[in-house]
């Protein structure tokens, strides 16, 4: 059994908040922050612990496939790379959601590592949000269904906001703020088990010969320890390791955006600046970084000292003026050789 460091301290932790209260408690805050019981009300949730899970959520399912992951027990549920980084440790292919979720309810196969991610809820389960939700209006989240039986997903960080919900089993989150990147070795941006880049260290048998500064991002590190009816807000662009600590894992989360969706996507400002920055000379990539910072990072200084009707791309965009960025840029990709 992996031992978890016991220098890690908790993050930030509050109760007695209702979910009416979550998105004033969690407006403009930078830092994590668990919220025990705020969501143990939820049917879903006495349903799971009273071991009636899977004939709660029966009633919902529309019997849409969902897509499993399945690793064998010597990976100890790390859904990894494999030894040569040429693939996967784990197998992916379509279930029923049902079925999986009963399976992991009656520890069928206890050899093998089960982990279904990012299931849509109000596709997969529609109304159920109807008797389980948090009422944070106009943020127009994205809710999705995770579930499991004991598995590890390496540090990684998201673009939204997060609220994680427990609704059964127990949940630990090892979370690293965003200046801790370097430190935390990211993967391949473009090869990787879900979608984003992962954490290359393992967390419970890191080599710090390989990876040395490991060691300040666990220094920097917070823990969130979480049981059913626990909310955990994580913030966007946090590095979160997520480990599902029992054999039946189920976790509903709302992420979203603080931008307009018209603005784009930062990862692709962050590909296209590995097309056209990234063969530059060290000096020149350095000198591109330090644009960045004052234009992108430091924007607001930097349109200070401008007169307000010159700060053309410094200035607030609308959509209309973001339309005619995307134009230009279009036009720009377009005229390439």
């Amino acid at each position: 059994m992996n031992m978890y460091p016991e220098s890690i301290p908790a993050v930030e932790t509050c109760s007695g908040v209702t979910g009416e209260d979550i998105a004033a408690l969690t407006a403009d805050r930078t830092t994590p922050l668990l919220i025990k019981g705020a969501t143990s009300h939820w049917p879903m949730v006495v349903a799971a612990k009273a071991g009636n899970l899977s004939q709660y959520l029966a009633a919902f399912d529309r019997g849409l496939p969902v897509m499993v992951f399945r690793a064998a027990a010597e990976t100890e549920g790390r859904i990894f790379y494999d030894d040569t980084m040429s693939g996967f440790n784990f197998s992916r292919g379509a279930g029923d959601l049902m079925t999986t979720l009963r399976s992991l309810e009656q520890e069928v196969d206890r050899s093998e590592h089960c982990y279904v991610g990012s299931t849509p809820v109000d596709r997969h389960l529609p109304s159920l949000r109807a008797q389980n939700d948090l009422p944070i209006g106009e943020l127009q989240p994205l809710v999705s269904l995770w579930f499991g039986n004991r598995t590890r997903v390496a540090a990684h960080f998201d673009l939204p906001e997060n609220l994680a919900c427990v609704v059964a089993g127990r949940r630990r989150f090892t979370l690293f703020p965003p200046e801790q990147v370097a430190n935390l070795y990211p993967g391949p941006l473009d090869f990787n088990p879900a979608g984003q880049a992962i954490s290359l260290v393992d967390f419970y048998k890191p080599d710090f010969a390989r990876y040395p500064n490991y060691q300040k991002a666990l220094e920097a590190a917070q823990v969130a320890e979480m049981e059913p009816g626990d909310v955990l807000y994580v913030p966007s662009m946090w590095w979160h390791q997520v480990e599902s600590l029992d054999a039946v894992n189920m976790l509903v989360n709302y992420w979203w955006r603080s931008t307009p969706n018209w603005t784009g996507l930062p990862q692709d400002a962050l590909m296209h600046a590995l097309l056209s920055i990234g063969g530059l000379p060290k000096s020149q990539r350095e000198a591109w970084g330090q644009l960045f910072e004052h234009f992108v990072v430091n924007r607001d200084a930097a349109a200070e000292a401008i007169p307000e009707h010159r700060r053309g791309l410094l200035a607030d965009l609308d959509r209309n003026a973001a339309a005619n960025l995307k134009k230009h840029l279009l036009e720009k990709l377009q005229r390439m050789p």
